[in-house]
């Protein structure tokens, strides 16, 4: 019996354990999952600012400018970064989920087979002392006093010519025999309910596991693109703020130098350059897979960040733009004859120790 109430609560353990489990997981992943949206729609944004905003008025104004060149235009190839984590969500979401049920108690069926054992138990036994003292059946015989304390003497020791026998001491037999028969249909009824309560718990203990190894890669995942994205979305403002001034100081060269490249101050020609190979550099870290077909963070949004933040840091510094915030060597490209590529990457020599112009910004 003591075997039986273990393993029923060894059960009852197990299932709580698994239900816990599950509810767990299920909100560090709804949570992983509202934090990366969040930021996912940050940086669409800011994205959709300066592709729509930012990048196409800088562009216009420097179509306006004759004799220079640019091979880009203010456009993504890319779906909106929202879209490209539908896999990750939708992978998380079709986990098939963990049916958790109760212990299945069994004490109502065990209760009731076991007073069904007693009576029975209490009704053979009578009517075998009724049998063994010849009592006849009649109805209003059997239920006097006397013919009662006589089969209850016969139970208590008569059927064994036993000196001692009394009806009290068959009373007291009956009744333990009573409750010796609803204990042993009570423990064998138990024993297998909680046997199989056992092992239907441990089932269930494993599958919760197993899902939250399921659920945590995907939790996981967006745990680790959130930081990336966060970290993507700064340099991103950064760009955001930096092309505002850029199309700010392009507009006044139009208007102060007009419109032939050719005749700019070379200050305001560096300017221009500089100005054009951010908008090119700012396109190719926009235009980019920020996750792979499983879901994870991909190795573009990786080189984007590092490209990016290489870009930050000269913008900030006021320094020469490193090659390698493009993705392929610029510096290579071919220029067209009679005008200045705005793509070419500017060596020591051709750039100012200070551009005149930043003062302005």
């Amino acid at each position: 019996m003591f075997s039986t109430l273990q393993k029923q609560k060894e059960a009852e353990n197990l299932i709580e354990e698994a239900g816990r489990i599950i509810e767990e997981c299920d909100h560090e992943c709804d949570l992983a999952k509202e934090r990366v949206q969040k930021s996912v729609t940050d940086s669409d944004n800011f994205r959709s600012r300066l592709v729509k905003k930012s990048l196409k008025t800088f562009y216009d104004l420097l179509n306006k400018i004759d004799g220079i060149a640019h091979g880009r235009s203010a456009e993504t190839t890319k779906p909106p970064y929202s879209s490209q984590i539908d896999t990750l969500i939708k992978g998380a979401q079709e986990i098939e989920p963990v049916e958790i049920s109760g212990v299945k108690q069994g004490k109502a069926s065990a209760l009731v087979a076991s007073f069904a054992a007693a009576i029975v138990t209490v009704a053979v036994a009578l009517v075998t002392a009724v049998i063994a003292t010849g009592t006849p059946l009649d109805p209003q015989k059997l239920t006097s006093p006397d013919t009662i304390e006589k089969l209850l003497a016969w139970i208590g020791g008569g059927a064994f010519d036993y000196p001692g026998a009394s009806p009290l001491l068959g009373g007291v037999g009956i009744v333990a025999a009573a409750v010796a028969a609803a204990l042993i249909v009570w423990s064998i009824l138990m024993a297998k309910s909680s046997s199989s309560n056992l092992s239907a718990a441990r089932s269930c203990h494993e599958n919760a596991n197993n899902y939250k190894r399921e659920k945590e890669f995907y939790t996981e995942a967006m745990k680790q693109l959130n930081g990336s994205i966060l970290e993507y979305e700064k340099i991103l403002e950064t760009f955001d703020i930096y092309m505002d001034e850029y199309i700010a100081v392009t507009r006044r060269i139009l208007y102060t130098e007009g419109n032939d490249f050719q005749n700019y101050k070379e200050s305001s020609k560096e300017m221009v350059k500089r100005a054009s190979q951010c908008a090119e550099a700012i396109i190719e870290i926009l235009d980019i897979a920020i996750v792979t077909p499983q879901g994870t963070p991909s190795e573009e949004l990786e080189k984007a960040i590092e490209r990016g933040s290489a870009l930050k840091k000269a913008l900030i510094n006021d320094t020469p733009l490193p090659k390698t915030v493009f993705e392929g060597d610029s510096s290579e490209k071919e220029e067209p004859s009679g005008s200045d590529s705005v793509t070419k990457d500017l060596s020591a020599e051709d750039r100012p120790l200070a551009i005149e112009n930043r003062s302005t910004l």
